[in-house]
């Protein structure tokens, strides 16, 4: 396990903007048997798809399309994560508490020129795709 702040660096398949894919991401939530229907519809409501991921080789942000919270915009501040293991088309990382979020271990894969997060929680995906910044 090493720091992002000077240790090992994300692949470079990761290293960009992703905005989440609402179509996608519900096509895997709907095949998860984990998810009721009262659930389903909530997640249908526009949940999806305006969460963006910035990452860079050794740092990354986040925001929510057309948000802002507490007056400051989201994604202005770089967030540490540690990475756990990582390969050309995978990583792990831990990343670490915020305000917004409590600490956690992710593994993030490459799908053609996607990526997605394992939600095992729910038992599905939850896809990104690449868009200019």
């Amino acid at each position: 396990m090493s720091s992002c702040s000077g240790g090992p660096q994300i692949p470079n398949a990761f290293v960009g903007t992703w905005q989440s894919d609402e179509k996608l991401t519900l096509a895997s939530l709907e095949n998860s048997d984990l998810v009721s229907e009262d659930d389903l519809a909530l997640f249908s409501d526009d949940f999806f798809g305006d969460r963006v991921f910035v990452y860079t080789p050794r740092k990354f942000r986040a925001y929510w399309v057309g948000q802002k919270s507490e007056g400051v915009e989201q994604g202005v501040q770089w967030l540490a994560y540690d990475i756990v293991d990582s390969g050309p088309d995978f990583m792990t990382l831990r990343y670490q508490a915020t305000e917004y979020s409590d600490s956690g271990i992710k593994t993030w894969r490459v799908d053609g020129d996607l990526i997605y997060v394992e939600e095992s929680k729910w038992d599905f995906k939850e896809y990104y795709r690449r868009i200019d910044e």
